[in-house]
């Protein structure tokens, strides 16, 4: 899912909550997030891994967009993640685009037979998901089935009800959501009105938002970085995978000469 709002659709799934696309998506309570990167196989990155009570894996992706040949994308993530993991992992996908859903859930060939779920958030009734007690329901239902202008005006007095730094976190969410269905200008607009934020001068949002954009360029460092490590050090363990993930791009600066030396990953990345 390859778009500045990306950032903002997964962080509401970090966030702890036990909601109606949570359960659609994961299949039971999330114990543990789990690495998200692979090899410089192919220029992509799988959005959402986790482990659930149950002990059973889920890969989730956030697709906005009728890529063509995503289910063969999901097939290359699957052998990924399977040997990474040396077990059976479920596949599903949130649609959440202002098009018509026209993904393939499944991949055939004369040897294979390859499916996972897709979950079309267009099909699914705003309602419940404004009820919902978990913020990620509630932001969702401004894409989800009906209208968005019904379903801004529900999520305004939840808004206004939060305090402090959850406050501007879940407003940026919704702001940067909105510029799915191309509304971002009006959600502004309505969130400015009720005096509630001014968006690119707000010290929580305006950064969130330069960050989406900066997003892009950055994610490009990321992957040549992965590449390098993969071409000298083989196959990246999990713990360095990881590492990549949580580090800041001035890290990768040290890094980058780093390399150039050293003899082990773990040299590399200390």
């Amino acid at each position: 899912m390859a778009h500045p709002y990306d950032v903002s659709v997964k962080t509401l799934f970090l966030r702890e909550g036990n909601g109606i696309i949570r359960r659609l998506l994961f299949g039971g309570k999330v114990i543990e997030f789990l690495a998200t990167e692979q090899p410089k196989i192919f220029n992509q990155r799988a959005d959402i891994v986790v482990r659930t009570e149950d002990r059973s894996l889920r890969h989730v992706e956030l697709q906005a967009t009728n890529e063509t040949g995503f289910a063969l994308r999901m097939l290359e993530y699957y052998a990924y993640l399977c040997r990474l993991y040396k077990q059976h992992i479920a596949q599903g996908v949130l649609y959440l685009g202002a098009e018509p859903l026209r993904l393939e859930s499944s991949y055939h060939s004369p040897s294979i037979d390859f499916r996972f779920e897709i979950v079309n958030l267009r099909e699914i009734d705003a309602e419940p998901l404004l009820a919902s007690d978990d913020w990620a329901d509630n932001a969702l239902a401004l894409l989800a089935k009906g209208e968005p202008e019904k379903a801004l005006n529900a999520l305004l007095p939840k808004l206004r009800a939060m305090k402090g730094e959850d406050q501007n976190w879940a407003a940026g969410t919704l702001l940067l959501l909105s510029g799915i269905l191309g509304l971002e200008e009006t959600v502004g607009n309505r969130l400015k009105e009720v005096g509630m934020i001014n968006v690119m001068e707000n010290k929580v949002l305006g950064p969130m938002i330069l960050q989406a954009e900066r997003k892009g360029r950055s994610e490009g460092q990321h992957d040549l970085f992965q590449e390098m490590l993969s071409e000298k050090f083989g196959p990246l363990p999990v713990w360095a995978l990881q590492r990549l993930q949580a580090a800041a791009d001035d890290e990768f600066h040290i890094w980058a000469k780093r390399i150039l030396s050293s003899t082990t990953l773990e040299d590399t990345l200390r």
